[in-house]
């Protein structure tokens, strides 16, 4: 029977706040991956908890980036609704585009260009 394989958290860290507004993301690779750099396995701190912690590569440890959380959840948030706004945009363009096919195939008659004559006896 095969052992069930084991998993480690590690912290993919970044050079430049993120759009979620964090220096990091968690992910787990198992436990007999090596961990290099810019990936680390250092927990961050419990008095870094409520704050924007960021590894420091030259010092092998979290620090206090010295942004406010809050200022940082609100440029997050400011991220992902200009995102958002570009795909309601897509989605409209799109929605129009079909609208139109829709008209086109249900009344095939109000589009086309045809000319009836009538003979007269």
């Amino acid at each position: 029977m095969a052992e069930a394989e084991t998993y480690k958290q590690v912290f993919v860290t970044y050079p430049v706040q993120q759009q979620d507004g964090n220096f990091y993301h968690i992910d787990y690779v198992p436990q007999y991956v090596p961990v290099e750099y810019p990936k680390t396995v250092d927990p961050i701190p419990d008095e870094l908890k409520d704050k924007i912690p960021k590894y420091s590569w030259q010092t092998h440890e979290w620090i206090d980036s010295g942004i406010d959380p809050n200022t940082a959840a609100i440029t997050a948030l400011q991220s992902n609704a200009a995102v958002l706004m570009i795909q309601l945009m897509t989605i409209k363009t799109t929605l129009a585009a079909l609208q139109k096919q829709v008209a086109t195939l249900t009344n095939p008659t109000a589009n086309s260009t045809t000319t009836t004559t009538t003979k007269e006896a």
